[in-house]
């Protein structure tokens, strides 16, 4: 699944928006992530924070609500006061949570507003120093010798570490089990100590790791290599003829949030997206900017929550 680069198309829609000019911000706004810091969503969002930071009179702040895999985050953002100063940057997570949740308080198309889909973001299959694994081969070998007995480890229920995971499972025939974190930071750290076989983190995560020594990467899930570690093959590459997934990462607000502020938003935010040197930004974290404006980006969130969610049945996940 490659996604194409839409950012020289929005430009007419970004003319013809209309935003007025507007009292905003008058107070800091945050950008709410609901993930620890130093993960995935966590870097795009600081990314995107720090620019705006730059460019408008008050502060945007990036606030850190871990818990559920990014649920306690979502029912916060989709409670908030819908005055622009409220963002929400999250992932796959938010529209395969009815899947895999009966108890999910809030409706991801009906309670939240996409503005903007910031960037994709391949994940990387991690195994540290001495898990006796060395490529993605080996482990196909290991699993189909041991069904069942590798286990893995993901950041929580319909997080990027768990699709990319148990969609490549599905594709290469293995039984490996998922062990489930609350917290991103841990779930790397156990793959990496051994406790746990593997994690999938995000790439702008696992980057870090990678480059100190700390951990192998077996192969990235994306289409193509990253220009951030080209020399770790895609999964296609290394024994999966045909995977393909990435994590993807969008800045949503409150669903009542007046049009023209969101406007606004949608406007500023593709700006910034669209300067070469926040396109580098990315590209050095292991992130490509994808920068699709609110009508692409909501069929593209249609499309995902189908296509996981498709995928979360045929392999028997019931909401729990």
């Amino acid at each position: 699944m490659r996604l194409p680069l839409v950012l020289a198309g929005c430009f007419f829609w970004c003319a013809s928006s209309g935003a007025a000019t507007l009292d905003y911000p008058t107070r800091p706004v945050r950008i709410v992530v609901g993930y620890t810091p130093g993960t995935t969503s966590d870097v795009v969002a600081r990314l995107v924070a720090q620019r705006l930071t730059g460019k408008w009179p008050r502060h945007v702040i990036v606030e850190n609500r871990d818990g559920a895999a990014g649920l306690v985050a979502a029912e916060m953002v989709a409670r908030a006061n819908p005055d622009g100063h409220t963002l929400f940057l999250t992932s796959n997570a938010l529209v395969v949570a009815p899947y895999l949740r009966a108890q999910v308080s809030f409706d991801p198309f009906r309670d939240f507003a996409p503005l903007v889909q910031v960037a994709q973001v391949p994940n990387v299959f991690l195994v540290g120093k001495g898990s006796g694994i060395s490529s993605v081969k080996e482990l196909i070998a290991q699993a189909k010798a041991n069904p069942g007995k590798i286990r893995y480890a993901s950041s929580g229920k319909g997080t990027p570490s768990q699709l990319t995971v148990e969609l490549f499972k599905s594709m290469a025939g293995v039984n490996i089990e998922e062990i489930p974190y609350k917290s991103s930071a841990q779930a790397l750290t156990d793959a990496l100590t051994g406790e746990v076989a593997m994690n999938a983190p995000g790439l702008a995560q696992g980057l870090p790791f990678i480059k100190s020594g700390r951990a192998l990467a077996l192969a990235i899930t994306g289409d193509k290599r990253s220009l951030a570690a080209p020399e770790i093959p895609t999964l296609a590459e290394a024994g999966v003829p045909g995977y393909s997934a990435y994590g993807w990462h969008g800045l949503f607000v409150p669903a009542k949030t007046p049009p023209e502020l969101r406007n606004f938003l949608v406007k500023e935010i593709l700006a910034i997206l669209a300067e070469p040197e926040m396109k580098e930004r990315f590209s050095v974290a292991g992130a490509e900017v994808v920068g699709r404006p609110p009508a692409e980006f909501t069929a593209f969130l249609r499309t995902e929550a189908d296509k996981w969610g498709q995928l979360l049945k045929r392999l028997g996940f019931k909401p729990d």
